[in-house]
């Protein structure tokens, strides 16, 4: 009775706006709010997803169906998922071998595969598997070899960027199966999502249009209670019919290319708070039964990432070697492209100030997803192999 109340309450509030002086005071989310009102989401809904689409062949003896393959994007959570499925059931999650291994051979890393025939082996990551070199497709060939001969079960997945390219140049799509991959989380979809994940902890929070005040979720604000009793994995199929979508969530869901990570990312990158709403949550003054106001910034004021105007050949083809391997350290970008040590390290600063790529794990550069659309776009702009999402 009290949430219902307290979800009254939040209904006859007129819509507002903060004035002059508070959209001046209006600063971003710190992150302990963030980690309430946009938390990350969990793999669960994915993982249940998967393991419902995976059901049949789970229990199949053909021996021509031995292997199923997911691709997906990057902000798609496809290797993730897979190899929390991987784990679930308690099969062998294998990761790829090392670049060293790759052009080596890779003689003992395929020895590992060759086990307990009964027991599937996952191999969440298999766009690790090769190099753009010309050593590097060799075991990527002897892979494919063993898994069209081998009868022990495989679930295999793959970046979407890793199997445009070995279809082009190996028609891996030719050897193994069509594969899986992710519906696109569209206006619908987000407009569901994005509150429940603020629910996840019991969090209520009330998400304002910082530009006219208006509520960002207006359906979802107005069945909390279907919300609250239907937000279990598997369940989002069934709002995609009723949830009403707004201009900011259409923008967000098509800027983010329909990835649920993306989209979360720069959720978060909208989200503001007055200094009063910040104090009050971080004392915790108010009652659990009540809600919070989180300012949400216009699409329009937004600064989305861009490429530097003196973007050349080498900052392009540095950002779809990164896009075509999930990411590489500095010695490996130095195996493959045909430029010095200087000339990469400069192009990688330059992507690193537009926000474009960063460096994960002290060696391992990544394009950001705040910056994949933008560059997705640039490089098939330039006529460069993209993928098909």
């Amino acid at each position: 009775m009290r949430g219902r109340l307290a979800s009254v309450r939040h209904l006859l509030r007129p819509n507002c706006k903060p004035n002059g002086d508070d959209c001046n005071a209006l600063s971003s989310a710190p992150p302990y709010l963030l980690n309430r009102a946009a938390p990350a989401p969990d793999l669960e809904q994915m993982v249940t997803a998967l393991e419902d689409a995976l059901h049949e062949w789970f229990f199949t003896r053909d021996p021509k169906k031995s292997v199923k393959v997911v691709v997906g994007p990057p902000g798609s959570n496809v290797e993730r998922t897979v190899a929390a499925y991987g784990r679930r059931k308690k099969w062998p999650v294998i990761g790829p071998p090392s670049p060293g291994e790759i052009l080596a051979g890779g003689h003992a890393w395929l020895e590992n595969l060759k086990g307990d025939e009964l027991t599937p082996v996952v191999i969440p990551r298999l766009g690790g598997c090769y190099l753009r070199h010309h050593d590097g497709l060799a075991f990527m060939g002897r892979l494919l070899d063993w898994l069209e001969s081998s009868r022990r079960r495989c679930l295999l997945a793959c970046d979407s960027w890793a199997w445009a390219y070995l279809a082009r140049v190996l028609h891996i799509d030719a050897m193994l199966p069509t594969p899986l991959t992710l519906a696109p989380i569209d206006g619908k979809r987000l407009q569901f999502w994005l509150p429940t994940l603020a629910r996840a902890d019991g969090g209520r929070f009330v998400f304002r249009d910082a530009g006219n005040g208006r509520s960002i979720f207006t359906r979802a604000a107005r069945d909390d209670n279907i919300i609250w009793r239907n937000a279990q994995p598997g369940f989002m199929e069934a709002f995609g019919e009723w949830a009403g979508v707004g201009q900011q969530i259409k923008q967000l869901a098509a800027y983010s290319r329909g990835l649920p990570e993306i989209a979360w990312r720069w959720w978060r990158e909208c989200l503001q708070v007055t200094p009063e709403t910040d104090n009050e949550i971080m004392q915790g003054v108010r009652r659990s039964d009540e809600w919070y106001t989180v300012w949400v910034k216009p699409w329009s004021s937004l600064a989305l990432p861009a490429m530097p105007q003196q973007c050349g050949v080498v900052e392009t083809t540095v950002l779809h070697t990164l896009l075509l391997h999930s990411g590489a350290t500095t010695k490996v970008l130095e195996l493959l492209l045909p430029f010095g040590h200087n000339e990469i390290r400069h192009a990688l600063n330059q992507l690193v100030g537009a926000r474009l790529v960063k460096i994960v794990a002290g060696e391992r550069w990544q394009v950001t997803l705040f910056g994949y659309p933008a560059v997705r776009q640039y490089v098939e702009d330039e006529g460069f192999l993209v993928d098909a999402f």
